[in-house]
C-alpha cells in the first residue's frame, strides 16, 4: 500500500517536471510571465489604434505584458485571459484579430466611441464579450464571428450601429446566457436564430427598430428570466406561448404597437409565468379589452405598468392581493367603475399609485386607513370629491401629489400641513378648491425622507383654475414653480417676494384680482424665467430694474392698468422670446433698446397709447418674430419695408392706428405664410426639471385677433393661424397683387382704409383664406370670378365700396347668402342681391378684363398653333404620297405642266392684246 502511494507521488512529480521543462524549452513563446506571441498580438493591436491621449495605455511598455494594467494573465501558465479596455479612449478603424490570444476569456472594449471595427476574429475560448458603443456598421460577419464561440456566456453589442441581423444555419451559442443587442438599427423582424439559444436567460433587444409580430417561438426560451423588447415597432398580439416562460421575472414591451387583449398570455390561471413575473411593463401600446381577473395571482409582481393603452372594463378586485407590489400604473386608459378599499387590501408595499386619465370613482370610506405609505400619487381626472380625500392624512412620505381635475369642492384641510414636509410636487389644478392657499412645511431633509439634496430647495406648486379667494400671504420659500392663475386672489404681490421665495423660476398669478404695483423686488428673482401677471388690476409703472434678470424668456403683463413708458432695461433680456404688454395705458415711442431682443418671437403692444413710427429695426434686428401685434395705438407714418424681412412672421396686426402710405408689394414674400410653415415653439418652459411634466410648467402663447368678424382668443391653436390685419388706418393705393402669393393666409383684413383700384384678379390663389374683409374702401370694378375658388372662405365683407357688375357664383361663395356682404355697392347685382338685367356685362370690368383678355389670347394662341400643325401634317402627307406612288407623282407633274403651259399661253395672249391696244390708242392720239 505504501509502495503504491510512493509510486503515485513519483509519477505526479515527473509530470510537473515535464510540464516545467516544456515551458522552459518554449523560450520563444514564453518570456517571464508573458507569452511572447501573445505580447506581440497585443502590441500589434495597440499600434493599429489611434490613442486619443498620451495617458492612454501608458503601461503597455516592456516585455512582461502581464504587468500591463488592462491585461490579466493566468498565474501559472502566463496566458492572457482578460483584456479590459473599457473607457480607454482608444480610437481608430481596425480589423480585430485576436486569435493568437488563444486562452482569452474576457474581452471588454466598451465605451470607446471613436473605435470602429470592420472585421472580427475572436479566440474560441472567449466567455465574456462587451463591445458596447464600438462601431460595427461595416462588420457584416459579426454574427458568424460570435457563433464560433461555444463557451460564450455574455455578449453586449449594444449601440454598435448594427443593421444586419444575419443568418446562421446552425446556432453554436449553446452556453450563451446574456445577449444585449439594444440601441441598434436592424429595421427587420426578430431573427429566428435567436429562438434556438435555449440557454438564454437575459435578452435585450430594445431601441433597435425591430418590426413585425412577435413569434410564438419566443416560448422556446424557457430559461429566459429577462426580456426587453421596448421601444421598437413590434405589432400584433402577444403570443400565448409567453405563459410557458416559467423563469421570466421581467418583461418589457413598452412603446411598441402591440394590440389586442392580454388575457391570452396572462389570463390563464394555470400558467407558470404567474409564479415568477416581477416586472410587467406594457406602457404606450394599443392593448385593449378588460384586464385579466386573475391579476391577483401574480404574487411576485413588484411593478405593474399598463399606462397609455386602451384597456377598458372594471379594474379587478384581485389586484388587492398583490402584497409585493411596489408600483401600480394604470394611467391614461379607458377604465371606468368604482375603486374601493378591496382594490388596495394587501398592497402594503405600494409606494407609487398612478390612475390618472381614466374615469374612475374612488368610493373610499373616510375612516379607511391604507396599508401602504405612498411617495407618488397621481389620481388626476379621477373622481375623488367632492371632499378632500381623508385617507391622505395617513400618508407621511408623499413626495408627489397630483389630483388635478378630481372634482374636489372643498377647502384645504388643516391636517394637510402635517403631511407636506416631504412634498416636492403638488398639483391641485382644475378643481373647485376654495379658501386659503395650502401651507407647506419646510422640507424634511433627513435621510429618512429620501429627498436628494439638490432638490431640497426646489418645489413645484400648481393650483391654477380653482376658487382660492385669499390674499397672497402663504409663502413657499422652496418653490421654483408657482402657478396660482385663474383664481380669486386679492391684495398685492408681496413687496419682498424675492426674499420669501428666492428660488422662483416660473411665476404665474394671471387672471386674479391682484392690485397695487408690480414690486421692484421681482427683479431680485435672479433665476426667474417665466413671469405671467396678466388679467389683474395692477397699476403704476413697470419697474426699471430688469437688467438683474438674466434668464427671462417670457414677460406677460397684459390686461392690467399699467401706465407710463416702457423701461429701457427691458432691452437687456437677450433670452426673451415673448413680450406681452397689451391692453394697458402705456405710452411713448417703441424704445430703441428693444432692438437688442434678438431672440424675440412674439411682440404684443396692442391696445395702448404708443405713438410715433413703427421702427424699421424691427425687421432688421428681430428676425425671429412670428407675431407682431401693435393694433389700437397711435402709430403714424408708413409701413417700413424692412418688415418684409421677417421670414417667420405668421401674424401681423397694425390695425386701428393712424398709419398712411401704400401697402408694400414685398408683403407677398412672407416666407412662413407662403410656405404655410410652423416654425419653432409656441409653449415655453423653464429649464430642465426631471420632476415636472412638460405641460405643467409651460407658458402657452396667446393672442387676441379679429377673425371672421369677431374677436377671438387664440391659445393652443395659435400655431395654425396665419393672419394680416391692416384695417382702420389711412392706407391708399391699390391692393398689391403680390399679396395673392400668400397661399397659407387665413385671415386678410384691409377694411376701413382708402384703398382704390380693383380687387386683384388672381385673388383665388389665396387657397387657405377663411376670412376676407375689404369693406369701407374705394374699390371699384367687378368682383373677380376667381373669388369663387376660395373653398374655405366662411366670412366675406365687401360692403361700402364702388364695386359693380355681376356677383360671381359657384362653390363656397354660394353659402355666403348674407346681403350685408355687398351692401353699399350700388352697381352690384346677382345672388344674394337683386337679379341682374340682361344688359349687364357678363365680363368683368376694368382690370379684370386683363384676366379674360389673357384667357382669350391663350385660346387664340392654341387656335393658330393647331392650324399650323394641321397645315404641316397635310403638306407632309401629300408629299409622302407623291414620293412613294410613282403613277400619282407622274400625273401630278403632268398636271402641273399642263396648268403651267395653259397659264403661260394665256398670259402671252393677254399681253399681246394689251400691247396692240396700247399701240392703237397711241396712234389715234397722234392723229
Amino acid at each position: 500500500m505504501g509502495t503504491s502511494a510512493v509510486t503515485v507521488v513519483e509519477i505526479l512529480a515527473i509530470l510537473v517536471l515535464l510540464q516545467s521543462a516544456l515551458f522552459c524549452c518554449s523560450g520563444a513563446n514564453f518570456n517571464g510571465s508573458c507569452i511572447k506571441i501573445e505580447r506581440e498580438a497585443l502590441v500589434k493591436f495597440k499600434t493599429s489604434l489611434s490613442i486619443n491621449s498620451s495617458d492612454s495605455l501608458p503601461s503597455w511598455e516592456g516585455d512582461d505584458c502581464c504587468r500591463w494594467e488592462e491585461v490579466t494573465c493566468e498565474n501559472i501558465t502566463g496566458h492572457v485571459v482578460k483584456l479590459d479596455l473599457s473607457w480607454a479612449s482608444v480610437q481608430g478603424k481596425v480589423s480585430l484579430h485576436l486569435g493568437n490570444l488563444s486562452n482569452l476569456q474576457y474581452l471588454d472594449l466598451s465605451s470607446n466611441n471613436g473605435l470602429a471595427i470592420d472585421s472580427l476574429h475572436f479566440p474560441s475560448s472567449l466567455k465574456y464579450l462587451n463591445m458596447r458603443s464600438v462601431l460595427l456598421d461595416k462588420c457584416d460577419n459579426w454574427l458568424q464571428s460570435i457563433n464560433m464561440l461555444p463557451f460564450l456566456l455574455e455578449s453586449d453589442l449594444s449601440s454598435c450601429g448594427l443593421s444586419i441581423t444575419g443568418h446562421v444555419s446552425h446556432v453554436n451559442l449553446t452556453s450563451l446566457e446574456v445577449l444585449t443587442l439594444s440601441w441598434n438599427n436592424f429595421n427587420s423582424t426578430i431573427p429566428n436564430w435567436l429562438f434556438n439559444i435555449t440557454n438564454l436567460q437575459h435578452l435585450d433587444l430594445s431601441y433597435s427598430a425591430f418590426r413585425g409580430s412577435l413569434s410564438t417561438e419566443m416560448g422556446n426560451l424557457n430559461s429566459l428570466a429577462f426580456l426587453d423588447l421596448s421601444y421598437n415597432s413590434l405589432e400584433g398580439k402577444i403570443p400565448k406561448t409567453l405563459n410557458k416562460l416559467c423563469n421570466l421575472s421581467e418583461l418589457h414591451l413598452e412603446s411598441n404597437k402591440f394590440s389586442g387583449e392580454i388575457s391570452g398570455p396572462f389570463g390563464n390561471s394555470s400558467s407558470c409565468i404567474q409564479n415568477s413575473l416581477e416586472n410587467l411593463n406594457l406602457f404606450n401600446n394599443s392593448f385593449s379589452g378588460s384586464l385579466p381577473n386573475n391579476l391577483g395571482q401574480f404574487k411576485c409582481l413588484k411593478y405593474l405598468l399598463l399606462s397609455r393603452n386602451s384597456f377598458c372594463g372594471p379594474i379587478p378586485v384581485s389586484i388587492g392581493q398583490l402584497y409585493n407590489l411596489d408600483v401600480l400604473d394604470f394611467s391614461h386608459n379607458s377604465l371606468p367603475g368604482n375603486l374601493s378599499e378591496l382594490h388596495f387590501l394587501k398592497l402594503r408595499g405600494l409606494t407609487k399609485l398612478t390612475m390618472s386619465g381614466n374615469s374612475l370613482v374612488f368610493d373610499i370610506d373616510p375612516k379607511w386607513v391604507p396599508p401602504f405609505q405612498l411617495s407618488n400619487i397621481d389620481l388626476s381626472s379621477c373622481k375623488l370629491g367632492p371632499w378632500f380625500p381623508q385617507w391622505l392624512k395617513t400618508q407621511k412620505s408623499i413626495a408627489f401629489l397630483h389630483m388635478s381635475n378630481a372634482s374636489i369642492s372643498d377647502s384645504i384641510p388643516g391636517w394637510f400641513e402635517n403631511i407636506s414636509s416631504n412634498v416636492i410636487g403638488l398639483d391641485l389644478s382644475y378643481n373647485q378648491v376654495f379658501g386659503n392657499l395650502p401651507n407647506l412645511r419646510e422640507f424634511n431633509t433627513s435621510s429618512e425622507a429620501g429627498i436628494p439634496d439638490p432638490m431640497a430647495i426646489s418645489r413645484y406648486i400648481l393650483l391654477k383654475s380653482n376658487k382660492f379667494n385669499a390674499s397672497f400671504t402663504h409663502y413657499h420659500s422652496e418653490a421654483s414653480i408657482l402657478d396660482i392663475s385663474n383664481n380669486l386672489l386679492h391684495g398685492q404681490i408681496p413687496h419682498n417676494i424675492s426674499k420669501v421665495m428666492p428660488n422662483l423660476r416660473f411665476l404665474s398669478l394671471s387672471n386674479n384680482y391682484l392690485n397695487g404695483t408690480i414690486p421692484a423686488s421681482l427683479c431680485g428673482l435672479e433665476s426667474l424665467e417665466i413671469l405671467h401677471l396678466s388679467k389683474n388690476h395692477l397699476s403704476g409703472r413697470i419697474p426699471s430694474c430688469w437688467g438683474n434678470l438674466k434668464y427671462l424668456s417670457v414677460i406677460d403683463l397684459s390686461n392690467n392698468m399699467l401706465s407710463g413708458h416702457v423701461p429701457m432695461s427691458l432691452g437687456s433680456q437677450k433670452f426673451l422670446v415673448s413680450l406681452h404688454l397689451q391692453n394697458n395705458n402705456l405710452q411713448g415711442n417703441i424704445l430703441m433698446s428693444l432692438r437688442q431682443l434678438e431672440s424675440l418671437e412674439t411682440l404684443d403692444l396692442s391696445m395702448n397709447a404708443f405713438d410715433g413710427f413703427i421702427p424699421s429695426w424691427i425687421g432688421e434686428s428681430l428676425s425671429l418674430l412670428k407675431v407682431l401685434n401693435v393694433h389700437s395705438n397711435k402709430f403714424e407714418g408708413e409701413i417700413p419695408l424692412q418688415l418684409c424681412s421677417l421670414a417667420s412672421l405668421q401674424i401681423l396686426n397694425l390695425a386701428n392706428n393712424m398709419m398712411t402710405g401704400t401697402i408694400p408689394t414685398c408683403f407677398g414674400g412672407f416666407t412662413a405664410i407662403v410656405m404655410h410653415e410652423n416654425r419653432g415653439l409656441w409653449d415655453y418652459q423653464v429649464s430642465y426639471n426631471p420632476y415636472v411634466y412638460s405641460e405643467e410648467d409651460s407658458y402657452g402663447e396667446n393672442i387676441q385677433a379679429y377673425v371672421k368678424g369677431i374677436e377671438l382668443e387664440y391659445t393652443s391653436t395659435i400655431r395654425f393661424l396665419y393672419s394680416i390685419d391692416l384695417s382702420g388706418n389711412n392706407f391708399f393705393g391699390e391692393i398689391p397683387k403680390e399679396l395673392m402669393n400668400l397661399s397659407g393666409l387665413q385671415n386678410l383684413n384691409l377694411s376701413r382704409n382708402k384703398l382704390d383700384g380693383h380687387i386683384p384678379w388672381n385673388i383665388g390663389k389665396l387657397k387657405s383664406l377663411e376670412s376676407l374683409d375689404l369693406s369701407k374702401n374705394d374699390l371699384s370694378g367687378s368682383i373677380p370670378p376667381s373669388i369663387s375658388d376660395l373653398n374655405f372662405l366662411s366670412q366675406l365683407n365687401l360692403s361700402f365700396n364702388h364695386l359693380s357688375g355681376r356677383i360671381p357664383l359657384g362653390n363656397q361663395l354660394q353659402t355666403l347668402d348674407d346681403r350685408s356682404i355687398y351692401i353699399g355697392n350700388n352697381g352690384l347685382c346677382g345672388f344674394p342681391l337683386n337679379n341682374c338685367s340682361e344688359d349687364v356685362d357678363e365680363l368683368p370690368k376694368g382690370h379684370e378684363k386683363v384676366g379674360n383678355t389673357r384667357k382669350d389670347d391663350s385660346e387664340m394662341l392654341w387656335f393658330y398653333s393647331g392650324l399650323g400643325m394641321g397645315f404641316v401634317a397635310g403638306f407632309v402627307g401629300v408629299c409622302s404620297v407623291l414620293y412613294f406612288k410613282d403613277s400619282w407623282r407622274y400625273a401630278c407633274f403632268q398636271l402641273v405642266d399642263r396648268v403651267y403651259d395653259k397659264l403661260w399661253v394665256t398670259s402671252a395672249i393677254k399681253a399681246n392684246q394689251l400691247k396692240r391696244k396700247l399701240h392703237r390708242n397711241k396712234f389715234e392720239g397722234n392723229a
